[in-house]
């Protein structure tokens, strides 16, 4: 992958905002997200019916699949040209990864929200492609308490997604910044996207947002010491 300059980087960034909707409202977007994806959990948990402990364990293996699926579309999807992943690979390594560079990671404006969320068709495509049926299955087939707890899992598992990877690009000293800094790990975590978004690492390593399971057993997870990393950012200015 070739080197990208900081000074390339703010040329995209110009092009970029230049093609941006005047009617964009980046809080808009993240609330739209939120409120769904919220009205889904809220609902499917308000139809359980005393779920028992083994319904219950429902939750944490589809958070586990869920983390799995974020690790294949990000890897194979987001940085691999495919004939059906065209346009997230266009908008995820064209678009995310032109405007943020490891060592320029924060947005700068509301409106630079639009290349950090996943836009808001894509929770509707998740819900009704992915979630309704095989939630439909699961009534069918297992229990109506499985069904709610597997779709309140998947959509709490993209807001995960959402939400972290956003957290991740809040500038430095904001005050939501120190909201995150308290959540343990957080720290790591966000590290670790730093890292991927350097240019020679970007398709290689780090593909996990929220927690780097499959990153760790398929080999792909990369750390740098963040004093390492620091040295080597101010040896290249």
């Amino acid at each position: 992958m070739a080197i990208m300059t900081f000074e390339a980087m703010m040329k995209f960034r110009r092009q970029y905002r230049d093609g941006i909707s005047a009617n964009y409202s980046g809080w808009l977007h993240m609330l739209s997200v939120l409120a769904v994806g919220l009205a889904v959990i809220g609902y499917a948990l308000s139809q359980l019916q005393s779920a028992t402990l083994l319904e219950w364990l429902t939750f944490p293996v589809v958070i586990v699949l869920v983390n799995f699926a974020e690790y294949y579309a990000h890897r194979w999807l987001g940085h691999r040209k495919t004939q059906y992943g065209k346009l997230f690979y266009s908008r995820h390594t064209g678009d995310h990864h032109s405007f943020f560079l490891e060592n320029a990671m924060a947005y700068e404006s509301v409106r630079d929200w639009r290349v950090v969320l996943f836009p808001l068709y894509l929770i509707f495509a998740f819900i009704f492609g992915l979630i309704l049926p095989a939630a439909y299955l699961l009534s069918e087939w297992v229990s109506m308490n499985v069904a709610c707890i597997y779709a309140a899992a998947a959509i709490s598992g993209y807001l995960l997604y959402e939400v972290l990877h956003f957290s991740y690009h809040i500038p430095r000293g904001h005050w939501a910044e120190k909201v995150f800094l308290v959540i343990p790990g957080w720290r790591a975590l966000r590290h670790l996207h730093v890292l991927h978004h350097k240019r020679d690492k970007m398709a290689e390593a780090n593909f996990n947002i929220t927690l780097p399971i499959f990153d760790f057993f398929l080999g792909t997870l990369f750390w740098q010491a963040m004093g390492e990393f620091e040295k080597e950012q101010e040896a290249q200015e």
